[in-house]
């Protein structure tokens, strides 16, 4: 957009309402959402590190953008005189539309519910820290001011200076502003119970333990009641980026407070980094990064707005997210890396292309991976936490990196039965595995815990195998990839002839063909065979999946993505010990035709169908089952085989 094509600024104020999300998140967060007032101040400070950050980055492709000769700073200036607490920074400023947009709207929708849903402490309040990261961090403000007045004017060359001025109550007004030179001044007009804020030993402690490591100068000023100027202005931070000093001198606190910056401040009280990695290469490419795994998944893991890692080149931030700097399996990582190797005069597109990004990225993704490996080998408790809340990432990435498939593979946990809730690796299980068992079994489907009820485990219960129980949708793939571990093949025991010792083969396949045949027949296309059992030894009938076709679950994945899959027909195994069995074989023994032995097939497919929660006509199942009660019971009476 043109100079000329520029929103102007109103000729004489206007009011504006606030969006009722707005006025609903600026009732929580100025009356029970902060526990910690001081939280205001960082983010004041944090939107004026962006506002530099943009300007110093757009200056590089855009030599029409005003302001670029002054020296980049933020201003804290506490003047007792007015009761007005000033921040201040000469970054890249907004427009008249950008200043009613950025500053009467939330930027991320949803972010009222997340507000009332968040977990709240004894007292009753939401347990937030800060919210910077949902767009309403600039509202925090208002814990400490009934008024709040923004003065801003573009870099974009040609803007005017516009004043956006609220108290809190719903609205807000714009009108013209005077400002010579870019950049921001938002003036709080502090409330009666916040004049500490207006202390300047206060103001310096609150910058040194949030916003020490903003890479820009901060400068505190004071003005007295008597409006004279107090001592100079001087900087109070160290400016310093954070990644370049060495991990010795950091502490646990440092980090913590490093991560709430890199999170963009949205950090409940119990969200800690799991782990972390701070990492400096100097060879063949040099790069500083810190990285952290959080302890539960960012909400912004999918879709296109999906957050990745902060990239600087020589401490100038060139992309607040990066998605080449690590492969896609890996983007629950979250962090920041800085290289004096990546050129700062090229567009966006060509960076990404960079060839010093992809040696970047090859480097951080081993070095990534050998965290996670460490940590799964020294500190079994916190990887479960990391596994819990990002493995269904890494099981991507079997699929896709070739290259580090083998510690991926070895990075792989899942339920299991026998282990009460304990997640269990490939490497484990075949360790654990008794003499006889030649292979790992598995079972995919949606929940675990029905999983753990299959009929289709009895046969390795009864042995004491093991089976793995994997609930995720790209488990599928996992062990198409896979396919062996240790040499043994990884067996899915709904699906194919399930493979005992040949001494354990059953007796009763051939006694049971009468029943199998007829099944057959009566079941017709319903089935694609029925057969004896070789994995059932408590219940009476199940469904196998074809050994060549896709599985049940794959299907039911395979809808679930919009893919139009018609249900195949499966093979109904019967339990030649079973009682309910045993006596349907009798029928058929005794009259080929006796509609009881029809009518008990069909109560054997339905039992067959309602152990795995699929019953296509239960209506029909009903009427069946009751007849059989009904007979039991010496009512009699007629009844529909199907």
């Amino acid at each position: 957009m043109s100079a000329s094509e520029q929103p102007t600024t109103p000729a004489s104020p206007t009011t504006h309402a606030f969006k009722a999300e707005v006025a609903a998140v600026l009732r929580l967060v100025t009356n029970s959402l902060y526990t910690n007032r001081d939280i205001f101040l960082r983010e004041l400070i944090s939107n004026a590190s962006d506002a530099l950050d943009k300007a110093r980055f757009t200056a590089l492709v855009d030599p029409t953008l005003e302001g670029q000769e002054l020296p980049a700073k933020i201003t804290i200036t506490a003047d007792a005189q007015r009761r007005v607490l000033v921040v201040e920074d000469n970054g890249i400023g907004m427009t008249p539309a950008e200043a009613e947009q950025n500053l009467g709207t939330i930027a991320h929708s949803g972010t009222l519910q997340f507000l009332k849903d968040a977990p709240r402490g004894a007292d009753g309040r939401p347990e937030v820290d800060l919210i910077g990261q949902f767009g309403v961090g600039f509202y925090s403000a208002f814990m400490v001011a009934d008024r709040i007045d923004v003065t801003t004017r573009s870099a974009q060359a040609g803007s005017a200076a516009v004043l956006w001025s609220s108290t809190g109550d719903g609205g807000f007004t714009i009108a013209p502003g005077s400002r010579d030179v870019r950049g921001t001044r938002i003036e709080l007009h502090l409330r009666e119970d916040a004049k500490d804020y207006l202390d300047r030993s206060k103001i310096e402690g609150i910058v040194k333990r949030y916003s020490d490591h903003v890479l820009h100068p901060i400068e505190v000023a004071t003005i007295d009641e008597a409006g004279a100027a107090g001592e100079a202005a001087h900087q109070v931070n160290s400016a310093r980026a954070f990644w370049s000093r060495s991990a010795k001198e950091l502490t646990d606190e440092d980090y913590a407070e490093f991560y709430k910056h890199v999170m963009g401040g949205f950090v409940l009280p119990s969200d800690k980094p799991l782990v972390r990695l701070h990492a400096t290469m100097d060879a063949p490419i040099q790069f500083k990064s810190v990285l952290f795994v959080p302890s539960r998944r960012p909400m912004d893991l999918f879709g296109e707005d999906a957050k990745h890692l902060r990239l600087y080149a020589r401490r100038v931030l060139v992309m607040e997210s990066c998605d080449k700097l690590l492969p896609p399996y890996l983007r629950f990582f979250r962090g920041v890396v800085d290289s004096e190797d990546l050129p700062l005069n090229v567009s966006r597109e060509m960076l990404q292309e960079h060839s010093s990004l992809a040696a970047i990225r090859r480097q951080l993704t081993r070095k990534a991976i050998g965290l996670l490996v460490d940590t799964a080998k020294d500190d079994a408790e916190t990887y479960t936490k990391i596994w819990r809340e990002f493995g269904v990432f890494l099981k991507e990435g079997l699929h896709t990196d070739n290259a580090h498939r083998e510690q991926l593979t070895e990075l792989l946990r899942f339920d299991c039965t026998g282990k009460d809730g304990a997640l269990v690796s490939l490497r484990e299980y075949v360790d654990a595995m008794p003499e006889g068992q030649e292979a790992i079994y598995y079972i995919a489907g949606e929940s675990a815990e029905d999983l753990a009820r299959s009929p289709h485990l009895e046969a390795c219960r009864a042995r004491g195998w093991a089976v793995l129980l994997m609930t995720d949708a790209v488990d599928e793939w996992v062990v198409q990839d896979l396919e062996r571990y240790a040499e043994r093949p990884l067996v899915n025991v709904t699906q194919g002839e399930l493979t005992l010792p040949a001494s354990e083969a059953p007796a009763d396949a051939g006694e049971l063909a009468p029943l199998c045949a007829r099944a057959r027949a009566v079941l017709g296309d319903r089935v694609k065979d029925v057969r004896p059992s070789r994995r059932l030894t408590d219940s009476a009938a199940c469904l196998v999946d074809d050994e060549a076709g896709l599985s049940r679950n794959m299907e039911r994945i395979l809808r679930m993505s919009g893919r139009e899959i018609a249900p195949k027909a499966r093979i109904l195994e019967l339990n030649g010990g079973h009682p309910f069995v045993r006596a349907a074989l009798a029928r058929v023994a005794e009259r080929d035709e006796d509609p009881n032995a029809t009518l008990w097939i069909e109560l054997l497919f339905d039992q067959a169908g309602i152990a795995e929660g699929l019953v296509p006509d239960p209506s029909g199942a009903v009427r069946r089952i009751q007849r059989v009660l009904d007979e039991v019971a010496g009512v009699g009476g007629q009844g529909a085989t199907r």
